[in-house]
């Protein structure tokens, strides 16, 4: 046996890097997939939400109530109502 026969194949070395790399890329691919799925939802959740907001500032119940003087929502805390 020669010191030639027991030698690494370059090429197989070579194949072993590159489906490494390969097997990598697919794996950050699938992360950002489900990162992206995630923001996504986040977003369509918030701006739906927005959404709503919007419609509610735009379309109030009318006619608008006046404020009951009296309650304790409108009156200030340090002046009880006489």
């Amino acid at each position: 046996m020669t010191a030639t026969d027991t030698a690494p194949d370059p090429v197989a070395a070579t194949e072993r890097r590159w489906q490494d790399l390969l097997n990598r890329i697919r794996d950050l691919e699938a992360r950002v997939a489900a990162t992206t799925s995630t923001v996504n939802a986040a977003l369509d959740h918030h701006l739906a939400r927005l959404d709503a907001l919007r419609h509610h500032l735009a379309h109030p119940n009318w006619p608008l109530s006046a404020p009951d003087l009296g309650s304790p929502q409108t009156t200030p805390a340090n002046n009880p109502p006489a």
